[in-house]
């Protein structure tokens, strides 16, 4: 015989007063104006809702920290593949200057701080401050980079402070080569018809030409930036055409607002620098396409 628990009748005179409770109040909760609302709000999120919204909060910041985790893993990984790289590169170096009678190499140090993007009233920010106890020594200007690319250039310092104009600023200039070493030019801020920022290098020379693809580095001349970074990446020749010359979209290696912690370069006691081609004011672009050295074919 099978049997129908309907439960007890206690039971169901509870269910029907929260029900009637759960109404009431819901019915009292669609009256109130939004002054009303949100004090509601406030109080039950202080009260009620403050564990749950604790431990929700909790859960996002442990996910955001493994989340972290994994990515400085996978840069610790990619850094020390790159490390015996190079140290077999800077033994080879040393072995070929003792044997050519040259002096030691010095390439400097890098400083890394904390980046902290400007916040205009209107448009987007060029500029943006370093933090870093370590800023004090260092001569400017010098350029600041990540292990991604090419971020900017460091213009002033003050104590642990600095000042300095990301790659988007209309002056910034900086000289760059293809990895292959085939063609040099000058590479400064593009935006485009659909309002995109690119990079756009010019005076590369008329018979040097960039394949779509071709890396782009720091050439290192001036001493503003070391040789070898990377730059962007060469998309497709410009329409446009300057004498003997052709000029080439590249997509930046680096976005301004995707960084946060970079690495400022320290060259020292170095020898001075030349006069700069990296640089930001440069009044004609003609001029220094004619001082710029090309690889020739």
């Amino acid at each position: 015989m099978t049997h129908i628990n309907v439960g007890r009748p206690e039971n169901h005179r509870r269910d029907l007063v929260i029900v009637v409770v759960l109404l009431i109040l819901s019915w009292s909760l669609a009256g109130l104006d939004s002054s009303q609302a949100l004090g509601l709000t406030r109080v039950l999120r202080g009260s009620v809702l403050k564990p749950f919204l604790a431990a929700d909060a909790a859960y996002e910041r442990r996910a955001a920290l493994a989340a972290r985790a994994e990515r400085l893993e996978t840069e610790i990984d990619q850094l020390y593949v790159q490390l015996l790289g190079a140290t077999d590169l800077e033994r080879e170096n040393r072995e070929l200057r003792e044997q050519l009678s040259l002096p030691e190499r010095r390439p400097g140090s890098h400083v890394v701080a904390e980046l902290v993007p400007g916040r205009p009233s209107i448009g987007d920010s060029h500029n943006f401050l370093l933090r870093s106890l370590s800023l004090a020594g260092a001569q400017v200007p010098t350029g600041v980079s990540v292990p991604d690319g090419l971020v900017g250039v460091l213009r002033s310092i003050s104590g642990t402070t600095g000042l300095g104009e990301f790659w988007t600023h209309p002056d910034f200039r900086v000289s760059v080569r293809s990895a292959t070493g085939g063609a040099t030019g000058i590479v400064r801020a593009f935006v485009g018809d659909d309002g995109e920022t690119l990079m756009l290098v010019e005076g590369v020379p008329y018979q040097a030409r960039m394949a779509e693809g071709a890396i782009l580095e720091t050439a290192g001349l001036g001493g503003v930036f070391p040789s070898g970074i990377r730059v962007g990446t060469v998309l497709r020749e410009s329409a446009s055409r300057s004498g003997w010359s052709h000029s080439y979209l590249v997509e930046p290696a680096v976005q301004p607002g995707a960084v946060r912690a970079v690495a400022a370069w320290n060259r020292g006691a170095m020898q001075e620098p030349p006069p700069s081609l990296d640089s930001p004011a440069i009044p004609d672009s003609g001029a220094v396409q004619e001082e710029v050295p090309v690889d020739r074919p």
